[in-house]
């Protein structure tokens, strides 16, 4: 059935409703890197042979197998996104490798609920991964694509892909002119080849003539098949080899070897990362120079166009351009296209030593430039964009770029030639790696090779002016275009190129941007002035929708926006119960720009000042000066008439320091961390506590500690702020409190509220350790609820022994900002919430519709249950209770 023309018809393995591939949010199966098919979002959780044949891959995390038809048709299945990383908990094997199924047979069951919880989605991936396979859906099965209503499959019995393997699509053999072998690699990905990392190798390997194979243990499989390199199984810390065979081996083993070692587009966590970034950065560039090497020896005399992969297009709607959600939110307007810069650049230089001039001086230009940036932003208190602009002053000083320019150069090439082709195949060897962060690095890789390209062509001008109003398109944006975004008035951007963690994408977020990343290149084909729709949480671009989707959409953007400003215009008013309880609301904030947000949203102040943000991601501590100048511009953002509280230092366990090295400990989370680190590291933190001491001036400051476990440890921190206090001269008052966060804390409550100021509640940890259940982990995690009656008692205990001691308790944990979890707060005596600064407006306005004796009466309820299942149900009963009372005529009652 298999050869010529016959075809063969693949079923549906599960039931569930139909997607086009191409918009699955992942680029490896969207870009069709592993193969063609489609996408299922079940209904049940069984997983179904889709024909008859032979099990013939199944992964050791049982999320993932192929069955192979008879007649040689490969379909991979691999249930849900990042489900490789469940270690296969959730997942039940019913056949193992070599088995003989028939259509119809169970091959693996599943928990979606589970997977539902720890996975990024439960989509089910049917993928065809022969080599030139020709794949058509069977017709009907996808109605119109992703705006119309998709058509439900039935596992055993719908036919799902029509699948040809034309004469040929097998390898052959390659040329025998040479042969080339690896020394023994070292995997280093944290689970192994799975199918992300096999498909961006397959990507690299297809790009040689060479016969490739992977070699482990004994066993080989064909470096252009996914299935064939999933099949070896190869685990992290496996040894393997790259063998090839024909014209172009030795090149092809070197550059599949370098793309090995820097990860296949993973971060390698196995390796330490002053190790990992030096092997990425040796294998890179060698790999770009022996690429630019092997192009000038097989330069041919006449240009000769290279084809490129093709990718993917869209099924159904051709006006849908779906790419990768970078920014969530709604837009519509009229598309521009920004374009790239483009000048005449001649390819001969004047000569090798003038070139090189010309080259370093508009490098060493482009750094004072980037310094200028960094210094600019810092100032300006946008921490994040100096970090941006400080990686690309890194950027261009990295070696591989800069040797291979001045290798062209050496060869008579201008220096704006050879810098180009430098910067730009970097740039590409980066975007072609299947990993979101590699792949904002490729964007910073043009925007600092653009930097100095600008300036060998004499040409330093900016872009094109962006139109207000309009919805960007472009190959990418640089992170200074991103910059300029809110500034020009763009409504939001859509790029072929680029990551949702590329830089671009994280100023997007942060300017409340919608943005849409790994875009069909059809999108630079849209006129300028086209009416579009962007959905930045769909991942997905309509050029010239029909009226009545236009209407749709801006209805949508009408309402949330009608929404936020009803929000906002009662930001400003107290958060005050129908019984006159006044309840505090302040922001948990990392910076000064979240700082300065804090008035307008209606914050009366910050309640967690995380100070670490200053302390992390750099090679030593920032020093006194610095961390002074934050603390006071934060300060002065507030005013006199709000508070802040500034946790000191909190780092160990999960957050080391570099300039802080601890001893091995066996459990670090129990170990040195918050504030016995601060204790030990007394001239960091007397650095911190004088810093911070000196914001008192501007405002009503407060400073807390974090993990404090005995009152011991409490004296002693207390005790070094108020001698730096007297030190210092500061005379305005400033409060001392702890975090309760460990459970003695809590149970000693009434021993530390005599001599603290105030409580400040840190839930995400008391929580993990009050249930002994680390809130990170994938099977625990959505047990390890704050609202579980333990955790409540402790809540509960800690606010009875401040009251008695006339002190005010805030909460500061994830559970502050949790609508759901307001009213059982307050009840227990709760006086302060702090919250993500966004959140400040919506928790204000539900406290307004709530009564606080009510609140006391559902906390005494919570505190007689059993579980937080229980709790939560009780408390969705009487939100529906008061929503179906007095609540539906204007609010009053509400509990």
């Amino acid at each position: 059935m298999g050869g010529g023309n016959d075809k063969t018809t693949i079923f549906a393995p599960i039931s569930g409703v139909v997607t086009p591939l191409e918009k699955v949010p992942d680029p490896t199966f969207a870009q069709k890197m592993v193969g063609d098919g489609l996408a299922i979002d079940p209904t049940e959780e069984i997983l179904k042979a889709p024909c008859d044949g032979t099990v013939t891959q199944l992964h050791p995390a049982k999320h993932a197998l192929t069955v192979t038809e008879t007649d040689g048709t490969e379909v991979l299945m691999h249930i849900g996104l990042n489900t490789v990383t469940l270690k296969g908990q959730g997942f039940e094997a019913k056949v193992a490798e070599g088995a003989k199924v028939r259509r119809g047979d169970e091959l693996i069951r599943f928990d979606a609920d589970y997977i539902a919880r720890n996975a990024q989605s439960l989509l089910t991936m049917v993928v065809i991964t022969n080599e030139k396979a020709v794949v058509t859906p069977i017709e009907g099965v996808v109605a119109e694509g992703a705006l119309a209503g998709l058509e439900l499959a039935e596992a055993g019995k719908t036919p799902l892909l029509s699948v040809s393997l034309p004469e040929g699509a097998k390898a052959g053999d390659a040329s025998e002119a040479s042969e080339a072998a690896s020394d023994p690699i070292v995997i280093l990905n944290p689970d192994g080849l799975h199918a992300r990392p096999s498909a961006v190798l397959v990507a690299t390997a297809k790009k040689f003539a060479s016969k490739i194979t992977l070699v482990k243990d004994g066993k080989e499989a064909n470096a252009k098949s996914v299935v064939g390199i999933m099949g070896l199984s190869v685990k992290l810390h496996d040894k393997i080899v790259l063998k090839a065979r024909g014209a172009d081996a030795r090149d092809a083993v070197k550059e599949v070897s370098a793309l090995i070692l820097s990860g296949l587009g993973e971060n390698l966590h196995a390796m330490p990362k002053a190790a990992s970034k030096a092997a990425t950065r040796a294998a890179l560039g060698e790999a770009l120079r022996d690429r630019s090497k092997r192009d000038e020896r097989a330069k041919p005399e006449a240009p000769v166009a290279q084809p490129k992969p093709a990718k993917p297009e869209d099924a159904g709607d051709p006006t849908i351009m779906a790419g990768v959600p970078a920014s969530p939110g709604l837009a519509t307007g009229p598309v521009f296209q920004l374009k790239g810069f483009s000048a005449e650049i001649l390819e001969n230089g004047a000569g090798a030593d003038t070139e090189r001039k010309a080259l370093e001086e508009a490098v060493a230009s482009s750094l004072k430039d980037l310094k200028d940036l960094v210094d600019s932003t810092r100032a300006a208190g946008d921490a994040g964009k100096a970090a941006i602009f400080t990686a690309h002053q890194e950027l261009l000083e990295d070696p591989a770029l800069l040797e291979v320019a001045e290798e062209g150069v050496g060869q008579g090439k201008s220096a704006a030639f050879a810098w180009k082709k430098s910067y730009e195949a970097q740039a590409e060897a980066l975007a072609s790696l299947d990993n979101p962060l590699l792949a904002g690095r490729a964007t910073d890789v043009r925007d600092v090779g653009e930097r100095v390209l600008r300036i060998l062509a004499g040409s330093i001008g900016e872009r094109p002016a962006i139109p207000a109003g309009t919805i960007l398109v472009a190959v990418d944006l640089t992170p200074t275009d991103t910059a300029n975004l809110q500034k020009s008035g763009a409504l939001g951007f859509c790029v072929t190129g680029g990551g949702a963690t590329s830089h671009a994408s994280i100023l997007a977020r942060a300017a409340g941007i919608p943005a849409v990343v790994a875009a069909p290149e059809r999108i630079l084909d849209i006129p300028d002035g086209t009416e579009a729709i962007l959905d930045g949480d769909k991942g997905m671009l309509k050029a010239s929708p029909s009226p009545q989707e236009l209407q749709k959409a801006k209805a949508v953007i009408e309402k949330i926006a009608a929404e936020r400003a009803r929000e906002m215009l009662e930001a400003a008013q107290d958060a005050v119960t129908l019984d006159g309880f006044k309840l505090k609301v302040v922001g948990n904030i990392s910076g000064i720009p979240e700082a300065i947000s804090i008035p307008g949203l209606g914050g009366e102040g910050v309640g967690l000042l995380r100070s670490e943000f200053l302390f992390l991601e750099r090679a030593q501590a920032p020093d006194e000066s610095e961390q002074t100048a934050t603390y006071e511009a934060i300060a002065r953002a507030l005013g006199p008439t709000r508070d802040l509280i500034v946790r000191t230092l909190d780092v160990g366990g999960d957050k080391p320091l570099a300039y802080m090295p601890l001893p091995p400990e066996e459990n670090p989370f129990l170990g040195v961390r918050g504030i016995r680190l601060n204790l030990l590291g007394t001239d960091i933190f007397r650095a911190q506590v004088r810093s911070i001491l000196r914001a008192a001036a501007f405002t009503n400051l407060g400073i807390m500690f974090p993990m404090v476990a005995t009152l011991e440890e409490f004296r002693a921190a207390r005790d070094l702020v108020l001698g730096e206090k007297a030190g210092l001269g500061v005379t305005a008052p400033v409060q001392i409190g702890v975090m309760v966060e460990v459970p003695s804390a809590a149970v000693m409550a009434d021993v530390l509220a005599p001599e603290v100021d105030f409580f400040s509640i840190g839930t995400n940890d008391l929580t993990q350790y009050t249930l002994a259940m680390d809130r990170g982990h994938p099977r625990l995690a959505k047990m390890a609820d704050a609202l579980h009656p333990a955790v409540l008692r402790l809540i509960g205990r800690a606010c009875q022994a401040a009251a008695e001691s006339g002190k005010w308790v805030g909460v500061c944990g994830g559970v502050a900002g949790d609508p759901v979890a307001t009213s059982v707060l307050m009840g227990l005596g709760v006086g302060e919430l702090s919250v993500s600064p966004k959140s400040i407006p919506s928790i204000k306005a539900g406290v307004r519709r709530l009564r606080i004796e009510s609140c006391r009466e559902i906390a005494k309820k919570a505190l007689k249950l059993s579980t937080a299942a229980e709790v939560r149900a009780m408390l969705a009963k009487e939100e529906a209770a008061a929503s179906g009372g007095e609540g539906k005529s204007g609010g009053e009652g509400r509990s």
